[in-house]
């Protein structure tokens, strides 16, 4: 798997590259993944997130270091620049829907999407101060 995302990442991020001189006024993010935070278990085998709690998972993240070295990597020496919200996302394991769905069904939880107002505006505030 590791192999194929590197390769994958690298592809989009060269041809990307190669569209921006193009387009002078575009700007090019790589977006990190967005982790999820399944507890005992995925989401299709009892898997929890049920913690309301914000960063029990830590309390820091570091400018310099990325949580994604692949994608930190297949950026380097491009245009394109790196919205890195893993580790930040990471931290806030508690701002998921979890069971508090509209469409809940007992025994599922939505630990993957993220409650609003909160960790997706987060996100936007970064590419705000990249513009």
């Amino acid at each position: 798997m590791g192999g194929a995302k590197n390769y994958t990442l690298y592809s989009i991020v060269r041809w990307l590259d190669s569209q921006i001189p193009l387009y002078p006024q575009l700007k090019v993010f790589l977006r990190t993944i967005s982790p999820r935070h399944f507890a005992n278990g995925e989401w299709n085998t009892g898997g929890s997130c049920d913690n309301i709690s914000p960063l029990s998972k830590g309390s820091g993240v570091f400018k310099d270091e990325s949580s994604d070295p692949v994608a930190e990597g297949a950026v380097r020496g491009t245009k394109v620049k790196i919205l890195d919200i893993t580790a930040l996302s990471e931290l806030r394991d508690e701002a998921h829907i979890s069971r508090y769905s509209i469409k809940a069904s007992d025994g599922i939880n939505d630990c993957l999407h993220w409650c609003l107002p909160g960790i997706p505006d987060t996100w936007n505030e970064l590419i705000y101060a990249q513009l």
